[in-house]
């Protein structure tokens, strides 16, 4: 046998022994679940995925949420339309990955496709997209292989002035809380959701309006918790059916 057959067959066998069912096949290992949480500044999404986030680890299941983009990404300014399309690009980076890896049963985003949809609304408004540029960026953050991988996003939103009541509670420094958490500005933001979610909801069902005005944080936690779960009883049922 000559030495690239030897190679070949050595290749065979190694793949005979790495490349099983339970390591390669979705019946066996399926992806992980992933839930998105967006929303306008105030309205209870940090909150919510916090505490979602210790219901599901306390039950027991592997969960994981990535440092949101706005964290991560410093070093460009957020005063143009490349900041939020480089957050949702560092978000979709990190969704593709984990929909090709079995090493947690859940990944909650603070922002990710879905948000980045939103934003170019935004930047179009502040006439730094045309309509082409945000329809061409929008479609890409809505490719089927991504947006499908998400099985809930969660759109949390609150009243202005109830945000900015929220806001200035928990703000370390009221003077210096930042232009988006004005009433103006969230007002904005809430308008903005709402338009994303009038949009696309009727073809992508994973979409659930959130409005917290009226809501404290225990019967916000408790309706994402319960809505989750069910969600996810849901998922599992029809994954396994497939099977």
């Amino acid at each position: 046998m000559d030495r690239a057959n030897q190679l070949e067959l050595m290749v065979d066998q190694l793949h005979g022994f790495l490349r099983t069912d339970v390591r390669h096949g979705n019946n066996f290992l399926p992806a992980p679940f992933m839930i998105e949480f967006t929303g306008s500044p105030d309205a209870g999404k940090t909150t919510c995925i916090k505490e979602l986030d210790k219901f599901l680890h306390r039950s027991d299941f592997r969960v994981f949420i990535p440092q949101e983009g706005a964290e991560a990404i410093r070093h460009i300014s957020r005063k143009t339309p490349e900041y939020n399309l480089r957050t949702g690009l560092y978000a979709l980076n990190m969704l593709i990955d984990f929909a090709h890896s079995h090493t947690y049963d859940i990944v909650i985003f603070d922002r990710a496709i879905f948000d980045a949809y939103t934003w170019m609304i935004y930047w179009e408004d502040k006439k730094m997209l045309t309509p082409k540029e945000k329809d061409l960026h929008q479609r890409f953050f809505l490719s089927k292989p991504w947006v499908d991988r998400i099985i809930a996003s969660y759109i949390v939103t609150c009243d202005a002035n109830e945000a900015v009541r929220r806001g200035q509670r928990i703000s370390a420094d009221k003077e210096k809380m930042g232009d988006s958490s004005n009433p103006e500005s969230i007002r904005k933001s809430v308008a903005r959701h709402q338009q994303m979610f009038r949009e696309l909801s009727p073809k992508y069902p994973q979409l659930k309006m959130f409005d917290t005005t009226k809501l404290s944080e225990e019967e916000m936690v408790t309706h994402i918790t319960t809505t989750t779960m069910e969600t996810l009883i849901t998922q599992a049922r029809t994954l396994r059916s497939r099977g």
